[in-house]
């Protein structure tokens, strides 16, 4: 059974809205795979016991901060911040309630000076970046760009399957279907009924061009641009393409920068966590394949004139 026929047999969408059913079926597995990128570039160590890395990494990648620190019955934590004061001249919040599910800040610290907490005397704020700017939302148009192309290579696909399209009246419908059941057969001879009237039939062509290639080449594209916005090794270029190795240097400073966007933020956080509360807490890119190991044997095939490169 086909994908398409399953979605409407269990009832995930009616015959006339498959197409909005892909599209949004789509939609989400990209959405899905960015953001399991995204929520894993850092490798948080020595986190106490009952914190996990992937709980700070959700609320940077969904709310853009979240806050740091020990709630006297269940220890060291990390929540989402609600402000409760005004802002400081730095625009940053002077108080902070900390929420989150089936938890009740005040419920669990009656010590607390008014139920809050304050910035920087028992608290650590963790930035997703300098302005607390959560990823989600590139993360979005990233996805919408690349369902947008999937689909429309799934169109292109589809068009080349209908090259043409005939116009006959109900009595020859019958009388064609056998003629281009001879030609799908490969007969070398196509035998037609005597009262068949040629003059009467019409072929249309649909003359779709084949760019589904081409889209390929976009759709990766968009790709690797999303993993450079991430920090996330790439090479970010069409194989098909000449390299110089300045072009592959420019493309890793520029991946390196936006992990540092990224990384800075978390670190400044650690260095204040521990401060704070005598915690040895460090944060670093997760270790994966340098983008310098993917090109080893360029510079090898680089003269000293920096000449082309051809795969």
């Amino acid at each position: 059974m086909s994908y398409i026929n399953k979605l409407t047999r269990f009832g995930y969408a009616p015959e006339n809205t498959i197409a909005k059913a892909l599209n949004n079926r789509m939609y989400t597995d990209y959405y899905y795979r960015l953001m399991l990128k995204a929520r894993s570039r850092f490798e948080w160590k020595n986190l106490p016991n009952g914190i996990d890395e992937k709980w700070i990494e959700k609320y940077l990648f969904s709310e853009g901060s979240c806050v740091f620190y020990k709630d006297e019955t269940l220890g060291f934590m990390v929540a989402k911040i609600g402000v409760a004061g005004t802002l400081n001249y730095y625009d940053e919040p002077t108080s902070i309630i900390p929420y989150a599910t089936n938890y009740i800040f005040a419920e669990n610290n009656p010590k607390a000076i008014d139920g809050k907490l304050y910035n920087n005397d028992d608290c650590v704020i963790i930035r997703n970046n300098d302005d607390m700017i959560p990823t989600f939302p590139t993360i979005q148009l990233y996805s919408y760009d690349l369902t947008n192309i999937k689909r429309t290579i799934d169109t292109n696909i589809e068009l080349q399957k209908i090259p043409y399209i005939i116009l006959c009246s109900d009595k020859q419908k019958s009388s064609l279907k056998q003629l281009m059941k001879q030609k799908q057969d490969n007969e070398p001879v196509i035998y037609g009924d005597k009262n068949l009237d040629i003059d009467q039939i019409k072929a249309i062509t649909t003359t779709a061009p084949m760019v589904f290639d081409k889209l390929q080449v976009q759709k990766m594209n968009v790709w690797n641009e999303c993993m450079t916005f991430l920090g996330l090794n790439n090479a970010n270029t069409d194989k098909k393409e000449r390299l110089i190795s300045n072009e592959v240097d420019a493309n890793n400073q520029l991946i390196q920068a936006n992990s540092d966007v990224m990384l800075k933020a978390r670190q400044k956080a650690c260095e204040q966590i521990n401060e704070m509360f005598g915690t040895d807490i460090s944060v670093e890119r997760r270790t994966d394949i340098n983008i310098d190991d993917l090109f080893k044997d360029l510079d090898k095939d680089i003269d000293e004139e920096g000449e082309s490169y051809d795969e």
